[in-house]
């Protein structure tokens, strides 16, 4: 695993590693491309709803928590990516070598940790105790006896090899203590020496190191070590609003400490690997900058990836729970979710339709959700219990169709090696969905509608008629008032599926739908994407609501997905959407439409103003219905009438 690692690190390329605390986190960070995850005490504290902070209390032994993570919840579940360990090195209860001899050792399962692991975790829980007493505020020091033992970690090193971990870290260090606990811990040898040893010693067993440092002192001592890199610590990560001074003047603060760090090795001629971590760089974009602006070569983050994107998202995700559960069960049909007067007469078809076995014809244009309405009659009928045949009947030619319809039999054709089952029987006792239907072939449709009638289908090349039980749901976005005078579809055949006629209503027609729709992709594509929900402006979202969606709901998705994908849960910016909302406003709008009343195309312009004041008088002076009558966008109706004041 730490091969992949070496060789960025030598090749100066960028890295991003993740300090984390649970298996869930350790698998999502190697899913989104980790370089490397380093296993702190503060993760534990972060799942327990704590700040990083808490790793620095007395609440329990730092090294029993890592250890326990490592071995017990990480390790197993990581495939690929190098695991470094959080050690505390001034734990004065730490005596790794005496700790691995009261440790008997024996096979283990290849999932499990060892007994030694496992003992490990034990002794370090035992030494350190679940707490610890209150320091006092006088200076503390300690007797000879209480000193800690040598450092002496083959042992222990030997272990984490055998466990699978790539390295170790000086995690929680002494840099992040100050004043007469940090003067009393440099005095009893528990001070930063003792993590340069630390460091050292796993280095010479065949580890890799990763140094947290403070400052350019601390730098300059881990970087004449050899650490493999070196992690220079920011502070701890605060939210704060990005865009305000406070943020951009801490970025400021931390560019300078970067600066005067790299500038002091510069002079010493070291040049490590350098990470930065933690502080004001809460969000990609200033991680972004920080690289930008100095020499940094990588990133490595802990709340900024385990509990900022977590706890916001938990928070919103059970409060969307909650909504939906006590919103108002007018507005969803199974799938489909509308709050349009229109919808909801659909939707009253629909469950009254649902209980018969009567044909039904969907008609509406591409995009308005046909097949959705198709699956919500099958799923509210009495044969909801067999599976949903479905079928697009568009582009086939005549034998296909009626080789994929009926069925064939063995040797019916060249290529027919066997005997087929055709729509109609799988879908017997069942339902079958036509999609396209009015792209059937005329001869396709006379063998249809005797299936209709007669309730039995013959195969291609056999003989024997087969009787068959089907519920029949067709659709299409085709208008048959042009297609049966043209003779491009049957008229009998028309009659014996539009026992039942669903039109669904285009989304101009229902602009009120579009911002529930809006917020249900919102809710789709943040998970999709593992990003928070962006916000609309309202000039986009008033550009949306007047958008004549040629392309309907399936044109809408399209939208709100592209600002995911350009934005990853950034504010939506006009320049993500604006070339496909002026490709469809150029798409000229069916003339089949039930309410379009397009303008003769050589009208003059006189003619063409005659006719627009005419529709604006019948409707009341209302622009959007004027254009829709008129049969173009309301962009274009304002653009007409602003020529003619000129």
């Amino acid at each position: 695993m730490t091969e992949a690692l070496l060789k960025k690190l030598r090749s100066r390329q960028r890295i991003v590693g993740a300090a984390i605390g649970s298996g869930m986190a350790a698998t999502a960070a190697e899913d989104g491309g980790a370089d490397l995850l380093m296993v702190l005490n503060a993760g534990f504290f972060r799942g327990q709803g704590c700040s990083s902070m808490a790793a620095l209390l007395p609440y329990a032994n730092a090294n029993a928590i890592t250890a326990q993570a490592a071995f017990r919840n990480i390790l197993p579940r990581i495939r690929r990516v190098p695991v470094f360990l959080g050690v505390c090195a001034h734990d004065p209860a730490l005596s790794c070598a005496s700790a691995i001899r009261r440790i008997p050792g024996r096979a283990r399962p290849p999932d499990a940790p060892s007994a030694a692991a496992s003992g490990l975790v034990a002794v370090l829980q035992e030494s350190g105790g679940s707490s610890g007493p209150a320091l006092p505020a006088t200076r503390y020091t300690c007797t000879e006896s209480q000193v800690r033992p040598a450092l002496s970690l083959p042992s222990f090193f030997q272990e984490l090899h055998a466990q699978g971990i790539a390295g170790i870290t000086n995690f929680p260090s002494v840099g992040f203590i100050d004043g007469v606990y940090r003067e009393a811990l440099e005095e009893n040898g528990l001070g930063f020496d003792r993590e340069i040893e630390l460091l050292r010693k796993a280095r010479e067993a065949g580890l890799m190191a990763i140094g947290f440092c403070f400052n350019s002192r601390e730098a300059l001592a881990m970087a004449k070590q050899g650490v493999e890199i070196l992690n220079l610590d920011l502070g701890f990560a605060e939210w704060r609003d990005v865009g305000s001074s406070e943020h951009h003047e801490a970025l400021d603060r931390s560019v300078e400490l970067i600066t005067g760090v790299t500038n002091e090795l510069a002079k010493h001629k070291c040049q490590p690997y350098l990470t930065v971590f933690g502080g004001p760089v809460v969000l990609p974009q200033d991680a972004e900058q920080i690289c930008q602006r100095t020499a940094i070569h990588g990133y490595i983050g802990g709340s900024t990836v385990e509990r900022f994107p977590a706890a916001p998202t938990i928070t919103h995700t059970v409060r969307e729970f909650r909504q939906a559960i006590n919103r108002s069960s007018e507005r969803r049909l199974g799938a489909i979710t509308s709050v349009s007067p229109r919808m909801q007469e659909v939707f009253e078809k629909i469950r009254s339709v649902a209980q018969s076995d009567a044909p039904v014809l969907i008609l509406g244009q591409s995009g308005t959700g046909k097949e959705l309405v198709a699956r919500e009659i099958y799923r509210l009928s009495q044969r909801n219990s067999q599976p949903l045949v479905c079928w697009n009947c568009g582009a086939t030619s005549e034998s296909l169709a009626m080789s994929e319809l009926f069925g064939h039999e063995k040797g019916a054709f060249t290529g027919a090696d066997r005997v087929r089952l055709g729509r109609f029987e799988e879908a017997t006792g069942a339902t079958l969905f036509m999609d396209e239907v009015a792209d059937l072939p005329l001869s396709v449709q006379a063998s249809l509608l005797r299936v209709i009638q007669e309730k039995e289908i013959v195969r291609v090349g056999g003989q024997q008629p087969i009787k068959v039980n089907v519920r029949l749901i067709a659709a299409t976005n085709k208008d048959f008032r042009e297609l049966l005078p043209s003779g491009k579809f049957r008229q009998d055949l028309f009659y014996r599926l539009s026992t039942v006629v669903l039109q669904i209503p285009p989304l101009r027609e229902r602009p009120e739908d579009i911002p529930v729709l809006i917020h249900e992709f919102l809710q789709e594509f943040s998970q999709i994407y593992a990003c928070p929900i962006p916000s609309i402006p309202a000039p986009i979202m008033d550009r949306l609501l007047q958008h004549a969606w040629p392309g309907n709901i399936r044109e809408l998705r399209s939208i709100i997905e592209r600002g995911f994908i350009l934005g990853r849960g950034a504010c939506f910016q006009g320049a993500w959407i604006d070339d496909l909302l002026q490709i469809g406003d150029r798409l000229e709008r069916p003339a089949t439409e039930a309410n379009s009343r397009p303008l003769p195309p050589r009208e003059s312009h006189a003619e063409k103003m005659q006719r627009i004041t005419s529709v604006l008088s019948q409707v009341g002076g209302n622009k959007a219905a004027a254009a829709r009558q008129l049969g173009v966008t309301r962009k274009t109706l304002y653009a007409w009438l602003a020529n003619q004041m000129q």
